[in-house]
C-alpha cells in the first residue's frame, strides 16, 4: 500500500512540475509576444510620422514659398523675390539621437533673386545677395523624454565640393534650435547660401547635428552624420 501511494505521490509531483513548465514556458511566450508586439508598433508609428511628415511649413518672411516648386525648373515669384528650383532630394527619414527624434524631408536647391528689401538682409549670408543658390530643408524635432535637451538639429551642413555651413548659417531663423522641453516637437525649415559649391556637380549634402546636451550642458547621446543625396543637379 505504501509502494503505491509513493508512486501515486511521485506521479503527482511529476504531473505539478511539468504545469510549471508549461505555465513559465507560456509566459515566456507571451512576454516575447508582447516586445515584439510593441516593436512592431514603433515601426509603424515611425513610418506613419515619415509618410505624414508635414513638409508644407510657414511662410518665412526672408524666402519666398518654394511648396510649390516639386520639378527642376519649376520658378516661382512672390513679394519675397523669385526662386528656381535647380535639384531635389527625396530623402525623407527620422534619425534617433538619444532621446531626440529629427526627421529631415523637403530638401530643395535653390536659385534665389530676393526683393530689393530684402538684399541688405543677406549681406552677410551670400557674396552676391542679388543672386545667389541656397539649400532648404524642412525638420522635425521631438524630444521623446521628460526632461528638457539641448539639441540643435544642423550643427555643420557640408556639401559634397567640401562648402561647410554651421548653425549660424541658417537664414530662415526659425529657431530650430536650443533647448527643448520634455516631450516637445518643433517643426519649421532651414536655410544656407551656398557660395562656393557649383550647383550642376552637387550631388550629396552632409548633415551633422549636435550632441544632446541635459539641462547641465552634459552630452547624453553623440552627435550623428547623415548623408542627404541629391538629384536633378
Amino acid at each position: 500500500m505504501n509502494y503505491v501511494i509513493g508512486i501515486f505521490l511521485a506521479a503527482s509531483l511529476m504531473l505539478a512540475g511539468c504545469a510549471d513548465d508549461a505555465e513559465q514556458e507560456s509566459d515566456s511566450q507571451e512576454n516575447a509576444s508582447q516586445t515584439k508586439t510593441k516593436e512592431e508598433d514603433k515601426e509603424q508609428r515611425d513610418s506613419k510620422k515619415n509618410d505624414e511628415q508635414p513638409t508644407k511649413a510657414t511662410d518665412n518672411p526672408q524666402a519666398p514659398d518654394t511648396s510649390s516648386l516639386t520639378e527642376v525648373g519649376d520658378y516661382h515669384k512672390d513679394e519675397d523675390g523669385s526662386a528656381t528650383l535647380e535639384a531635389r532630394s527625396t530623402y525623407n527619414e527620422t534619425t534617433q539621437i538619444g532621446d531626440v527624434e529629427l526627421t529631415i524631408s523637403d530638401v530643395k536647391v535653390l536659385n534665389y533673386s530676393p526683393s530689393m528689401d530684402l538684399i541688405d538682409f543677406f549681406h552677410p549670408y551670400s557674396d552676391n545677395e542679388t543672386n545667389f543658390n541656397y539649400v532648404k530643408l524642412h525638420v522635425t524635432v521631438e524630444n521623446t523624454s521628460d526632461e528638457p535637451v539641448d539639441f540643435a538639429p544642423v550643427s555643420v551642413l557640408e556639401t559634397n565640393a567640401g562648402e561647410k555651413k554651421d548653425f549660424e548659417g541658417d537664414f530662415y531663423l526659425e529657431e530650430l534650435y536650443g533647448v527643448y522641453e520634455g516631450n516637445e516637437e518643433r517643426s519649421g525649415q532651414m536655410g544656407f547660401v551656398l557660395n562656393d559649391t557649383e550647383i550642376e556637380k552637387l550631388s550629396t549634402i552632409t548633415v551633422r547635428t549636435s550632441d544632446v546636451f541635459d539641462e547641465d550642458k552634459t552630452s547624453q547621446a553623440k552627435a550623428k552624420t547623415i548623408e542627404i543625396p541629391i538629384e536633378g543637379s
